[in-house]
């Protein structure tokens, strides 16, 4: 049998290499367990974002509602405001405010935007 100097023999290289093994099936294994935690994290950050309700009127296109402070903000779902276009709404959103962008999640008609009408015993009527 050959023995080089500095070259471990038969048991010594099986215990080695299963020492290998197992040390680069750790390190794989924690990167994997702290991607997790991240992707974890921003799916947390997510879910606990808390409902903004604003009041505003919707553009003509659906894209923009415009707020009744002057500012604007553009709708990522603009097909959550089908049939209110041009009309003043309360819109329940997330808001995402470093895009100027909401995410509607329910719109009501705004209750300010009441229909007026002439009662014939009003006392305009009288004379």
């Amino acid at each position: 049998m050959l023995v080089i100097r500095g070259v471990p023999s038969g048991g010594a290289m099986r215990t080695l290499t299963a020492a290998a093994f197992t040390l680069a099936l750790l390190i794989s294994g924690a990167a994997f367990a702290q991607e997790k935690a991240n992707s974890a994290s921003d799916s947390v950050a997510a879910a606990s974002a808390k409902t903004l309700t604003v009041n505003g009127m919707v553009s003509g296109d659906r894209r923009t509602l415009m707020t009744d402070i002057d500012s604007e903000w553009l709708v990522s779902n603009p097909d959550a405001l089908k049939g209110h276009e041009g009309r003043l709404v309360t819109v329940k959103c997330y808001v995402d405010s470093e895009k100027s962008r909401i995410h509607v999640l329910s719109v009501k008609k705004d209750a300010s935007a009441a229909t007026y009408s002439a009662r014939s015993t009003d006392s305009a009527f009288r004379r």
